[in-house]
């Protein structure tokens, strides 16, 4: 009755302990390094503010916004001193609120929503998850002018669960610019084109956001015409 009860007063203790938010902190959005995977670990290689282009989908790209945030599990372990983890966490959601200025004239309904995502970080560990913070659903609704930039901030913050209790990171804002064609750039005829000495070839996993990319018309593609994004250059048919 007596190690219960102190395995129960241990578990109220660690509980206590996770309300603050300190214990779960997203450190850094982090820039994904091939395709769409990212580092665990904080480095140079972060975005402290996003750029997204819904001009994009004039391209044929699908438009939105991922972050992958670095989340690091502040918690002890507890297996030296009870034999068994209690402390590690698993994450289950991003809630997000988004602030879109004139850019969200309308979409007040749709600017709050959960994201769902699982990993386990123990204690001592940092971890990455990728989170949509603007959908597609979202992003095709967007109300921009070609050429116009609007800045919106989308304010984050993770929840997990520990020991069957929620413990939240703490909340940040991320702020984005959302533009219509300053990201996607169109270069003309993949067949007939000048092409400039770099083509870009945008973000590694998601074309619309916070990298410039070249597309091309391929008047061929599929039997009618198509963009090739990045642009790849063809040669011109008789």
């Amino acid at each position: 009755m007596k190690n219960t009860l102190v395995f129960w007063l241990l578990i109220m203790a660690m509980t206590a302990c996770a309300e603050n938010s300190s214990s779960l902190v997203i450190l850094q959005n982090q820039a994904p390094e091939d395709g769409c995977q990212a580092s665990n670990s904080v480095s140079d290689n972060f975005v402290s503010h996003g750029t997204l282009d819904i001009g994009a989908a004039n391209f044929g790209l699908t438009t939105q916004y991922y972050a992958w945030l670095v989340v690091s599990n502040n918690l002890k372990s507890t297996i030296e001193s009870n034999g068994i983890e209690l402390n590690a966490v698993e994450m289950k959601s991003a809630q997000i609120d988004l602030r879109l200025g004139a850019a969200g004239a309308g979409l007040e309904d749709f600017t709050s929503y959960v994201d769902y995502t699982f990993v386990t970080i123990s204690p001592g560990e940092t971890r990455s998850l990728q989170v949509n913070v603007i959908p597609p659903n979202l992003a095709g609704r967007l109300s921009i002018a070609p050429g116009q930039f609007i800045e919106a901030v989308a304010k984050i913050q993770l929840v997990g669960e520990r020991g069957g209790s929620d413990i939240k990171t703490n909340s940040i804002n991320l702020p984005i610019t959302i533009c219509n064609g300053c990201l996607a750039l169109d270069i003309g005829s993949c067949a007939t084109a000048t092409f400039p000495d770099t083509v870009y070839l945008g973000h590694t996993c998601n074309k619309s956001q916070d990298t410039p990319i070249h597309c091309c018309l391929d008047s061929s593609a599929g039997g009618g015409e198509a963009y090739r994004c990045p642009a790849v250059q063809s040669t011109p048919t008789e």
